[in-house]
């Protein structure tokens, strides 16, 4: 099924449809860098647009909870640099999530990338303006107040969650964020942003019919 689905991405290199797909299948059968090398040639082929460079960020996002601490590291390094080239090509606010996302990964104290990922959250949630009711949209409302809540600006972070959860009120993310209590919420976010946490890549909010699923991911 790799071989096949690889021929199809090198006939659309543009689709993150069949890239989620292909994904999945490496991740369950754990050919990580396969994956990471396959969009990595794809990559270079100009037809894929600003999907190839998200493509092979989500490639290397996959590997991450299989990863030392160092090849974690340079693999979140990876990924953001694959995501700012995406969207130096076309800025949408998938592109800008993802970039944020990674950002908040790394270590406050030791990177000091936190307000990095929340300005890229920020522009996330300024784009997802246009379609303020895609499914993946929650994801931004979610990763953003955990940002907010790494800064040390917990009433800021509550605010986004309500916000979020006022337009996508089955999000039990946001849910569980609003039912926590402070006490609570810095074990909840910070399991949220552990790398050692597989980090949903399946892109099921953008299709749906996309049932394949690997490993158990983080809402």
């Amino acid at each position: 099924m790799l071989d096949a689905l690889e021929t199809r991405l090198a006939q659309d290199p543009a689709s993150l449809r069949l890239g989620a797909e292909y994904r999945q299948l490496a991740i369950e059968t754990g050919r990580y860098d396969r994956s990471i090398k396959l969009f990595e040639r794809l990559s270079k082929d100009p037809r894929g647009g600003a999907n190839r460079y998200l493509n092979l960020a989500f490639a290397e996002i996959d590997k991450v909870p299989v990863s030392g601490v160092i090849r974690q590291a340079l693999l979140g390094r990876d990924a953001i640099d694959a995501t700012t080239r995406a969207i130096a090509i076309e800025p949408t606010d998938i592109a800008y999530l993802v970039r944020g996302l990674v950002n908040l990964f790394y270590d406050r104290a030791i990177f000091h990338r936190t307000d990095k990922g929340v300005a890229d959250l920020e522009e996330a949630r300024k784009l997802a303006a246009a379609h303020p009711h895609l499914p993946h949209v929650a994801r931004i409302f979610t990763a953003l107040g955990d940002g907010y809540w790494r800064l040390n600006r917990p009433d800021k972070a509550r605010d986004v969650w309500r916000e979020g959860l006022a337009a996508f009120p089955d999000a039990e993310s946001l849910r569980l964020r609003l039912d926590a209590r402070d006490d609570q919420l810095g074990a909840i976010v910070e399991h949220a942003l552990d790398a050692g946490v597989r980090v949903d890549t399946t892109l099921r909010e953008l299709f749906p019919d996309l049932t394949r699923t690997a490993g158990k991911a983080q809402p």
